[in-house]
């Protein structure tokens, strides 16, 4: 799903489960809580993190724009790791 923040620019486009979206759908917030996995922290090192996503009109948007940056980031290194295994 595409997140955009407040004042409407893209952020990131991240995988958002059904679940998710469904709470999104009902005007509630959700809280992500993300975190290297364990098998890979040797490699990526302990990133953590939380970010609040929200429906705002037709967009789904984020409040710490610099933290969905960081999770998008890791979700890529995670990814290459991954493929490079």
């Amino acid at each position: 799903m595409l997140i955009h923040d407040s004042d409407g620019n893209e952020i990131a486009d991240i995988v958002l489960s059904v679940k998710q979206r469904a709470v999104l759908e009902t005007g509630e917030e959700i809280v992500v809580i993300y975190h290297t996995p364990q098998t890979l922290r040797y490699v990526l090192g302990e990133k953590t993190g939380t970010f609040v996503l929200r429906k705002t009109g037709d967009r789904i948007t984020v409040r710490d724009a610099a933290v969905l940056r960081r999770y998008a980031e890791l979700q890529r290194a995670i990814k290459a790791a991954r493929e490079a295994h």
